[in-house]
């Protein structure tokens, strides 16, 4: 009998991750701790601005929140408290400080016309993509979208301009 090896894949390649979140009365922007999947980073940006920034202002916001992002490892000394930091009780803190800001009290409320707009950035490269609202304030990529991809040394007007021009994109009645 043959013993077979543990598959022990490569780890993922280094990126950092952000996120642009556009809620009606508010824009919320964050980074995340990345390695296989996503995380909220407890150490992060996770922070709310009003909605009528200009292009220059949310692609600073936008830069600043990717440029936050971590990726932290199985080695990485933070490992264990990211993996623990997501939990109901913090979601549901999540959800009434959004709802409070956007001056609503249901769900469905708050996440009516919602856009997202994921960011990566990787070798230089900033990757952004579309996504549509899903329900229950989920997100899924837009079906067939392609990412859209600027230099990481894009202004931050350029960089704004294409994350709004995303989030009409996203907002849009998608039919499954």
């Amino acid at each position: 009998m043959t013993m077979r090896k543990p598959f022990n894949p490569p780890p993922p390649k280094e990126r950092k991750v952000a996120s642009v979140v556009a809620f009606r009365k508010f824009y919320r922007i964050h980074s995340w701790a990345v390695y296989g999947a996503l995380l909220l980073d407890p150490d992060g940006i996770d922070a709310d601005y009003p909605p009528d920034l200009d292009d220059a202002s949310l692609g600073t916001a936008a830069r600043e929140a990717l440029l936050a992002s971590r990726f932290i490892g199985p080695d990485h000394p933070d490992w264990n408290r990211v993996y623990a930091f997501w939990s109901l009780e913090n979601n549901d803190r999540l959800l009434e400080r959004f709802k409070a800001r956007a001056g609503v009290k249901t769900h469905g409320a708050l996440y009516s016309g919602v856009g997202l707009v994921g960011l990566t950035l990787k070798d230089g490269i900033i990757s952004l993509m579309a996504w549509k609202y899903e329900g229950r304030g989920g997100f899924s990529p837009l079906r067939g979208a392609e990412p859209v991809e600027l230099p990481e040394t894009a202004s931050d007007e350029e960089l704004g301009a294409t994350i709004r021009r995303l989030i009409g994109i996203s907002r849009k009645p998608w039919t499954r």
